[in-house]
């Protein structure tokens, strides 16, 4: 019987260890979600950017930006530089540089509480088995 107690206290932790890394879970997906669509925006607004400045290099005729002319053959980066910002103003080289890197860690942390779910999901199954199997075993010897 008193394994049976211990058994079954070990089942009720374990349910509880389910139930925090579940929210944990929940909690770190949702961070990693939202940060992907940060994320997802940023490498838009770059590819858009990187499309101005290259079209501000070597370019064909006068372009104009934001108050900022590129003039006919351009080979000057800094001046292609500025055209690209003025023409793509929502692209902040930190900001990505920033939610890449956060999109690595909430991703660990996902993978990490996910992992730890499936642990703990495969030992409550064990748990399950012997407590059911040690409330059933009585203790009596049988003829």
């Amino acid at each position: 019987m008193a394994n049976t107690a211990a058994l079954l206290g070990n089942l009720l932790a374990t349910n509880a260890d389910i139930n925090y890394y579940t929210q944990q879970s929940i909690y770190w997906n949702a961070k990693y979600e939202a940060n992907s669509a940060k994320l997802e925006e940023q490498v838009k607004y770059e590819e858009k950017w990187q499309n101005a400045f290259d079209s501000a290099i070597d370019n064909t005729k006068s372009l104009t930006a934001g108050g900022i002319t590129v003039g006919e053959g351009n080979k000057n980066e800094q001046i292609a530089d500025a055209y690209a910002h003025a023409k793509v103003a929502k692209y902040d080289e930190e900001l990505s540089l920033e939610l890449a890197d956060l999109d690595i860690e909430y991703d660990t942390m996902k993978s990490m509480y996910d992992t730890l779910l499936e642990e703990l999901r495969a030992q409550q199954e064990s748990e399950k088995t012997a407590t059911s199997t040690a409330a059933q075993d009585t203790g009596l010897l049988q003829s």
